[in-house]
């Protein structure tokens, strides 16, 4: 596959609920934390913006990831 060629991986509907579900667990855990670093800070402010993005409902029904031209599975998340 040449580094052209887009990467997709498809995720059900089940599996956004998933996501959103265990986004939400990592978040109140973060909120009981008294003092998070600032790595932990900026990891919570991403997440947070995610886990609105699965809320839209068009996303209800699942949806379809793209990786980022030129970059493939054996890349590091």
């Amino acid at each position: 596959m040449s580094d052209d060629a887009p990467v997709a991986w498809p995720l059900s509907g089940d599996e956004v609920r998933a996501l959103r579900f265990a986004s939400h667990r990592q978040l109140a855990r973060w909120a009981n934390k008294p003092r998070l670093s600032p790595d932990q800070h900026a990891r919570r402010s991403a997440l947070k913006r995610a886990v609105g993005v699965l809320h839209d409902p068009a996303f209800a029904d699942g949806c379809e990831l793209h990786a980022p031209r030129g970059r493939d599975s054996s890349s590091d998340a």
